[in-house]
């Protein structure tokens, strides 16, 4: 690795007025007219770039590389191109593993984009050495849109880091005709490094999804655990900062929400480092307001919530306040897993809504015009399951369903 140097006078003045040592030949370097040496160092993308949480507005790419940069997406949309560039408290983060989250999108559109690393070889504190970049794959996406007439979304619960059961459901997926891909949680047994995210999850679900379709995943209550699991949601981070989050796609106003642990904090197996009743109050306002004030819930013809556990996950009260919420919303369908097998439960005087829980080894291929939502749920071979059709509802914020205090 050799530095790609020139003389100067430049570095030499500013190190005089700040007072800093000169770097002449004896002292291991060259004045130059760069502030910082360019050594001829290229760093290797290892991972992805792969697309978390789309929305109509904006987009998280991800990937890793081989040694340590600092990365920026290009992002081209015709003749109009730009460069987003992450910054964390002021500085540019520099890692192995690239976040670059890109906002003020427009519906509706398709992007071009390329993610690009330039190679960090060491942070001195003042003229850090630099390297030379390296770019993926230019690649597309296309922004969800609030007016698309139709939604259509791949969805998938409890891999459990079989790698085979991920390639069978995945070559199930028509990929010209599916939005994104919606992973119900509980991808690992426990999370234990990011070497096991990588293999036993994202890297065959990269595959299949390629850089242009988008993943958006419900944290499953096995995700809560292991000596990874507090690193983990930077592997499927979200423009909002949070694991719950809410996506306008055409026909569909779709919630994913976290439904946490399945046992009480204090639970001995938890040693007391949970904390999952805050945040799932905190969770739980975050929908109220949600239901209380989002336009396209409001005029949306289908409400589908996307969860781990059918029950909402374990809470205080049993799940009362959101199955009432989710009732005073006019929920249509909640898709869930955890269960590890097939069931469905038509709307009822306890909950108005579909309830489909997803076996381990099933797809579930969601498909909404305004008119209709249909649910074909399939094996890994390919036979069928379940189909269920869903009219839509008139409901506006107008409408009975909405008026009325939130519980």
């Amino acid at each position: 690795m050799t530095a790609i140097e020139r003389p100067g006078l430049r570095r030499w003045l500013l190190a005089l007025c700040l007072g800093l040592p000169l770097l002449g030949a004896q002292g291991g370097a060259r004045a130059q007219a760069e502030p910082y040496r360019v050594f001829d160092a290229r760093p290797v993308i290892t991972e992805g770039p792969y697309l978390v949480a789309l929305s109509d507005t904006a987009v998280t790419a991800v990937w890793m590389t081989d040694a340590p940069s600092h990365a920026r997406l290009r992002l081209t949309e015709g003749a109009t191109v730009r460069e987003v560039e992450p910054q964390v408290d002021g500085l540019v983060p520099v890692g192995l593993r690239h976040v670059v989250t890109v906002t003020g999108l427009t519906p509706g559109t398709r992007y071009g984009y390329e993610a690009i690393a330039t190679r960090v070889v060491k942070l001195n504190p003042y003229w850090p050495d630099k390297g030379l970049s390296a770019s993926s794959e230019a690649a597309s996406f296309t922004t969800f849109s609030a007016a698309q007439p139709r939604a259509a979304f791949a969805v998938m619960t409890d891999t459990h880091e079989d790698t085979g059961r991920i390639r069978r459901l995945m070559k199930l997926i028509d990929w010209r005709r599916t939005d994104a891909l919606i992973h119900l949680g509980d991808a690992f047994d426990w999370v234990a490094s990011e070497e096991q995210v990588f293999r036993n999850w994202l890297r065959p679900t990269i595959a299949a999804l390629g850089p242009g379709k988008p993943l958006l995943f419900a944290r499953g209550n096995h995700e809560l655990r292991g000596p990874f699991a507090r690193q983990f949601a930077g592997y499927v981070p979200t423009p909002e900062g949070r694991l719950y989050y809410a996506r306008a796609i055409g026909p569909v106003h779709l919630m994913v929400l976290d439904t946490g642990e399945d046992k009480p904090d204090d639970t001995n197996v938890y040693a007391q480092l949970n904390r999952t009743v805050p945040y799932r109050e905190a969770e739980l306002a975050w929908l109220r307001e949600q239901v209380r004030s989002d336009a396209h819930l409001a005029r949306a013809p289908f409400r589908v919530v996307a969860m781990h556990q059918g029950d909402w996950g374990w809470l205080p009260d049993g799940g009362a306040a959101w199955r009432a919420l989710a009732n005073q919303a006019g929920v249509d369908l909640v898709l869930a897993g955890h269960d590890h097998e097939f069931s469905y439960a038509p709307p009822d005087a306890a909950h108005g809504y579909h309830l489909l829980v997803l076996g381990q080894d099933q797809l579930a291929r969601v498909e909404a015009t305004a008119r209709l939502l249909t649910v074909e749920v399939v094996t890994s071979s390919g036979a069928p399951v379940h189909t269920l059709k869903i009219p839509a509802r008139a409901l506006t914020r107008a409408g009975p369903t909405l008026n009325g205090a939130l519980p």
